[in-house]
């Protein structure tokens, strides 16, 4: 999967990353979080409620993050620390996320709304 990260040029370290809404479920990414070895507590946020842009909750190396929808309609989600003072190399988990496959359906959906050409790779 294609991610966008965000790079702190002061601490020299990627602290957050984006990816594309279209080509993944929250179920989907919850189950990406799960399998990371440093990755606990995650909780997906149940329909009605009441928690602003908020929609996965979970504990990377004791370190409180989230996944945001930035103004709740947003293309893509934000993966990143709950709070900026708590900013922490995330590399281990956006590359959990890169190795992420969609599922052909969706990949092919997803392609043909960003007017992107699917690129199935083998498995690995």
């Amino acid at each position: 999967m294609r991610t966008y990260p965000s790079i702190d040029e002061g601490r020299g370290y990627m602290v957050a990353f984006e990816i594309e809404m279209v080509y993944t479920s929250l179920r989907s990414i919850a189950g990406v979080l799960s399998g990371i070895a440093e990755v606990t507590n995650v909780r997906v946020r149940r329909i009605f409620e009441s928690s602003g842009d908020i929609r996965i909750w979970f504990r990377y190396q004791r370190i409180e993050c989230v996944v945001l929808e930035p103004f709740g309609d947003n293309s893509r989600y934000w993966i990143g620390p709950k709070n900026s003072k708590d900013a922490f190399d995330i590399r281990n988990v956006e590359e959990a996320f890169e190795k992420y496959r969609p599922t052909l359906l969706r990949e092919v959906f997803g392609s043909i709304l960003t007017l992107r050409l699917p690129k199935r790779t083998s498995r690995g």
